[in-house]
């Protein structure tokens, strides 16, 4: 196997959508390789034997609050006829080392059923706990939300964004229905609309998901949020990891718009 490491500015989409793409079933298009590989990210292609191209994965930068750099790797696939053959390590191995070589903190966020959360264990990564939540009951008293101006500032994150980050991270996502919305003065939160769920990007209180789950209700759709705590309201959720190389932060504060 051969790795290829590249700027994303510089890489044709159609590479890594072709992929992407077999690999998923449905990962996106251009529009939404632009916005997810903008700015200094990196692209790795394994290639195989014959030149084939049978993996790819993208390094995503980010700036902590104390200065730091954060690495994370996001969008990793592996052709299913190429799975099993170490393409995925041989794309986190390399996403460790870049980390390393440019002073920031490896990251991954990944679900406990995928196979790929026993590579990083393998790396040696802290695997913090998350959850992916989705909502199963809700009030049976309609909900009063209010369109909202976002305000980056009420929305906490371990993070740091620039004003015109935030938005293009929050709102502006490709092919999205995304709204502020809450109660003024009160909380605010930042949700895109799709068919069958409200998935929440961002919420200024937690106390609120229970209202926003019963908006998703009556209108025929449920709540989706990702926590990095364990979730106090009725729910559902499947267990993830965020995985961290090395530990250097104990507590994160993120929420599904900060994920990649």
């Amino acid at each position: 196997m051969r790795l290829r490491r590249l700027a994303a500015r510089d890489a044709d989409p159609r590479q890594y959508l072709a992929g992407a793409n077999a690999a998923f079933g449905s990962w996106g298009d251009e529009a939404m390789f632009a916005w997810a590989f903008r700015d200094d990210a990196e692209l790795l292609f394994v290639d195989d034997d014959a030149g084939r191209t049978v993996g790819g994965s993208a390094i995503i930068y980010r700036t902590l609050h104390d200065g730091g750099r954060a690495a994370i790797m996001g969008g990793s696939w592996t052709l299913p006829e190429s799975r099993g053959r170490g393409v995925f390590t041989c794309m986190a191995e390399a996403t460790r080392d870049v980390a390393a070589e440019r002073g920031a903190i490896f990251l991954a966020f990944v679900r406990n059923e995928n196979p790929s959360s026993r590579r990083f264990t393998a790396l040696g990564a802290a695997m913090q706990p998350t959850f992916y939540c989705r909502s199963t009951v809700a009030s049976r008293y309609a909900a009063e939300l209010e369109p909202l101006a976002p305000d980056p500032a009420l929305f906490p994150s371990s993070f740091l964004y620039t004003a015109a980050q935030w938005r293009t991270q929050f709102l502006e996502r490709p092919n999205a229905r995304v709204e502020c919305v809450g109660r003024r003065g009160e909380w605010a939160a930042v949700v895109e609309i799709s068919a069958d769920f409200d998935r929440v990007h961002a919420v200024s209180d937690p106390a609120a998901l229970p209202v926003l789950a019963t908006h998703a209700h009556a209108v025929g759709r449920r709540l989706f949020w990702f926590a990095t705590r364990r979730p106090a309201m009725e729910c559902e959720w499947t267990n993830g990891s965020l995985a961290q190389l090395p530990l250097a932060v104990t507590e994160w504060e993120l929420q599904n718009g900060d994920r990649m």
